[in-house]
Formats: structure tokens, C-alpha cells, sequence
């Protein structure tokens, strides 16, 4: 899907970048637990940098120690998966801390899941197409 206004165009999201506390942790943790192919990873460049891939998403893991005493607060991530469920047992089969898949009433079926920086990450089979979803209201959101 592309989106154009006046004479610019999006293509969807491309790559995600995340200032990071431990390199190797976080690493691990895209790699281990949600099974992203590590690229590339130099410890000596400054700042350190890993570069992932899991299907056309690439991340970006870049540690820098001093910028953030607490890193992922306002943003949350929602990522398709296939199957929710199948996804939770594969998650919880390479020990991660997560609670089984909940429905909600916004047309999807999730689970939540925080990377070591504290980034959330919700892991979602839609049951409704997004475009007949309604929008969150700021009450609903907190």
C-alpha cells in the first residue's frame, strides 16, 4: 500500500532503530527469542551497532549508555503474525516472559511482549481488517 500526500509517498515502515544499554543483550534477544537474522554487529565501531533482519523488517540496535535512564516509554509496536497462538508457544519454548494471547475488542488477537530496553512489542493476528478497526480514544489509551 502506498500513501501519497502532495508529492510525497510512503511505502510502509522500513526500518526500525533502537538506542540500546547492552548490545549483546538485546542481540541475543531479537535473535534468540523472536528469531531475527543478526546481519551484522561490530563491537568496536562507536557507537556499537548490530544490524537484524526478520522477513522485510531490518532493526537497528545501536548502544548508547547515557542518552535515556528509561528507554521504550510512548512507544509500543504491533506486529502481524499468522498465527498469535503458534507464535506464543514458540515464544514461550525459547523461555521468554510472556502471558498467553488475549482477544480485545479493537479486532485483534495479541500477545505483549518487552525487549530488554523495556521496548513493547505487541504480537497480533488481526480478526478484523486494520481499515475497519475503529481508532483508540484517548481515554482508552490512558
Amino acid at each position: 500500500m502506498v500513501i501519497e500526500n502532495g508529492s510525497e509517498m510512503i511505502s510502509g515502515l522500513d526500518l526500525l532503530f533502537f538506542e540500546v544499554n547492552s548490545l549483546e543483550e538485546s542481540v541475543v534477544f531479537y535473535r534468540d527469542v523472536l528469531g531475527f537474522e543478526v546481519e551484522s554487529m561490530s563491537l568496536s565501531s562507536e557507537p556499537p551497532m548490530a544490524r537484524l533482519r526478520g522477513g522485510e523488517l531490518r532493526i537497528t540496535l545501536a548502544q548508547h549508555l547515557e542518552t535515556m535512564l528509561r528507554r521504550g516509554r510512548g512507544v509500543h509496536f504491533f506486529v502481524g503474525v499468522e498465527d498469535v497462538d503458534r507464535f506464543y508457544d514458540q515464544l514461550v519454548e525459547k523461555g521468554a516472559d510472556v502471558q498467553p494471547p488475549i482477544d480485545e475488542g479493537w479486532g485483534g488477537r495479541f500477545v505483549t511482549l518487552e525487549d530488554p530496553d523495556k521496548y513493547r512489542f505487541f504480537f497480533v493476528t488481526w480478526t478484523m481488517t486494520q481499515e475497519s478497526q475503529p481508532l483508540a480514544t484517548a481515554t482508552e489509551t490512558g
